[in-house]
């Protein structure tokens, strides 16, 4: 609740946060003023508009996603296609932002409901094989996208054959041993005579240490000295779990069509498996001579080529780099010719059809899991998230891996405020957490509270639909003292038909604490029996339990009300959580966003944020969005 403001009555003690023994009277006496005049609150312009009916404020949709495809030991990523995703494709800087799903396939099908913000159009799914990483875009029509692999996947309007079937890994390592960088933080390298090496690279998950010698042969020059940077870049296999740095140096062909600089990375322990990955191929080539490996493109887009007969890659269009990812970046799984290697060997030439020379060499390493499933649970430990737990597989997180939603909320319902959404506010994610059979065994909430604009001390649940409180094992990580909820042994609020999970019942004092609220169930549970993420929250404002404040158009809890009896100038009415004129006291916002300063209502904040409402979720979609002139950044709080 806010300071209101009398006109002529109580100045001090409402600009004041008086202490908890003093919010009952501050409320009552708020009341009896308004009873005796309803124009003591001075209402906003915004609070006049009208709204359509029915209309729920949502900035996000649930999507139907179907792909099929049963290839052994693919796994597919997907995102919502965004201008963040673009920027992050073409500068190759960090993973992929956010991820809705990294998933193999359950009997060759993906049946998943993922939350996108309303906005978006299209999927983008990232499909990793053992033979190549490719990326697909999908539209979504009538909330719904689906995909099935036919064995061709087009890209950019091009067809591209998959790879030779005798050249595949049947291995379910391969490609999902990106997670696993090597370690170099500790190299060594030295020079001298033309010869060159970096030494002491660690491979850790395979128990190897490596040396790379470049050696200068017929009349082109390895120059300066091996380094390491790149820290920010991502390999093209397009996310990644970590940051690496790119082994770097200088070649001087000196337009020598015969000569190359020879590389040889020796390991002191045979491996099966290794990722190279390579950028700024552009106007160079790499030959690969060793005997003891060999090698498959997995991804550089349609403009990286390897040639299989002669054991080269190149840049089929080399100065061309409109999309960094897909032009001068790859990824290249080397597999052992028989068994294990000890030793790669490759040459770095440039391209004899062009003056052309590129002296930049950058390349990099990534380790290959082995094909282990330590819990027994029948997904390989390269994409199961809990490799030691067998009742536990994989996650979806709401809005994504990499961000947090906005809650943000009015709390003098029934009676209108001043529409700023700071009384209380959280950043939030809920994750669910499947088991191999793709049923949800549990849910973790992680949040903090942003905002204490409130004069009330207010407290915030989750009640998820399709959730019986008896099927909840325990919760932890509640934050509860004040005994407005009364719990069961579980954890989950007694009384409810579907489980009410509190998570906290004094917003003030945990304002900018990270807290996790980890929910574990008793018998796994269908994903499609529950509630889409965000499920139905709300707030209890100043300890009055029966006081639920939800989202617009959504329901009460079984023991919340509605349509409580109040005195002064209700004006939620039909009960529905939205004025007469359709406005809101909460908004869920699909990500995290700069909260109003004190009095400022959202619509002078987001400038667009009253054609949206206006035009029922129609327009301006990405109302809340940092682009230009979209914020009045003079009337948002500042981090």
């Amino acid at each position: 609740m806010k300071r209101p403001r009398f006109l002529n009555i109580i100045t001090i003690s409402l600009v004041v946060l008086l202490n908890q023994s003093c919010l009952k009277q501050k409320y009552d006496k708020y009341l009896e003023a308004l009873a005796r005049d309803s124009t003591l609150v001075e209402d906003p312009v915004l609070a006049e508009l009208k709204f359509p009916d029915n209309f729920d404020f949502k900035t996000e949709k649930v999507v139907a996603i179907s792909i099929s495809d049963n290839t052994p030991n693919v796994v597919y990523e997907v995102y919502p296609l965004s201008e963040e995703l673009t920027e992050s494709l073409d500068s190759i800087t960090g993973p992929l932002p956010q991820r809705l799903l990294e998933r193999e396939p359950f009997n060759g099908t993906i049946l998943e409901n993922l939350t996108v913000p309303s906005y978006v159009d299209e999927l983008f799914l990232v499909r990793k094989s053992n033979s190549s990483v490719d990326d697909i875009t999908i539209q979504i029509i009538e909330n719904s996208a689906s995909f099935t692999f036919n064995g061709i996947i087009g890209k950019n309007g091009k067809s591209k054959s998959q790879a030779n079937s005798s050249k595949m890994n049947t291995d379910c390592s391969n490609v999902y041993g990106q997670k696993f960088y090597v370690d170099l933080g500790n190299t060594v390298d030295t020079n001298g005579s033309g010869i060159h090496t970096l030494s002491n690279i660690q491979f850790p998950k395979n128990n190897a240490t490596a040396i790379i010698t470049a050696t200068d042969v017929d009349g082109v020059e390895f120059k300066n000295r091996f380094s390491l940077a790149g820290g920010g870049f991502s390999t093209p296999i397009f996310t990644f779990y970590g940051f690496n740095f790119w082994i770097s140096s200088k070649i001087d062909t000196n337009n020598d069509s015969d000569g190359y600089v020879e590389f040889e990375m020796d390991f002191d322990t045979p491996i099966q498996h290794v990722l190279m990955h390579v950028r700024s191929v552009d106007a160079s080539r790499y030959e690969f001579v060793g005997t003891q490996h060999t090698e498959t493109l997995l991804s550089g887009g349609s403009e990286l080529v390897y040639d299989e007969a002669d054991r080269i890659l190149r840049d089929s269009n080399p100065g061309s780099r409109s999309h960094y990812y897909r032009d001068g970046y790859g990824t290249i799984l080397i597999s052992a010719t028989s068994g294990s290697f000890d030793k790669i060997v490759w040459r770095r030439t440039d391209d004899p059809g062009t003056n052309t020379q590129n002296d930049s060499n950058w390349f990099t390493f990534t380790e290959v899991e082995l094909c282990n499933d330590q819990d027994g649970d029948g997904v390989v430990d390269s994409v199961d998230e809990f490799p030691n737990d067998a009742t536990k597989a994989y996650t979806v997180t709401y809005p994504s891996a990499s961000s947090k939603a906005s809650l943000v909320f009015e709390d003098l319902w029934p009676f209108r405020g001043d529409w700023d959404f700071n009384d209380t506010s959280i950043d939030y994610s809920i994750t669910r957490i499947f088991n191999a059979s793709n049923q949800v065994v549990a849910i973790d909430i992680d949040y903090s509270v942003t905002s204490d604009g409130a004069g009330f001390v207010n407290s915030f649940a989750f009640e998820i639909k399709g959730l019986s409180p008896n099927n909840v094992a325990s919760i932890t990580g509640q934050l509860l003292d004040r005994d407005v909820f009364s719990l069961d042994n579980n954890g989950t609020e007694l009384g409810q038909t579907h489980a009410v999970i509190p998570l906290f019942d004094d917003h003030s004092i945990i304002v900018n604490q990270e807290n996790t609220v980890s929910i574990t169930l008793i018998n796994p549970i269908s994903e499609s029996a529950l509630d889409p993420a965000p499920f139905n929250p709300f707030l209890v404002a100043n300890g009055e339990r029966d006081k639920e404040i939800h989202l617009s158009n959504h329901q009460p809890t079984a023991l919340g009300d509605a349509q409580p009896e109040v005195e002064g100038n209700n004006a939620d009415t039909d009960g529905n959580y939205a004025t007469d004129n359709g406005l809101p006291w909460v908004i869920n916002v699909v990500e995290s966003f700069p909260l109003l300063l004190e009095k400022e209502p959202i619509n002078e904040g987001y400038l667009f944020f009253e054609e949206w409402g206006i035009s029922g979720g129609q327009s301006r979609k990405d109302w809340y969005k940092n682009l230009p002139g979209y914020r009045n950044t003079s009337k948002l709080k500042q981090n």
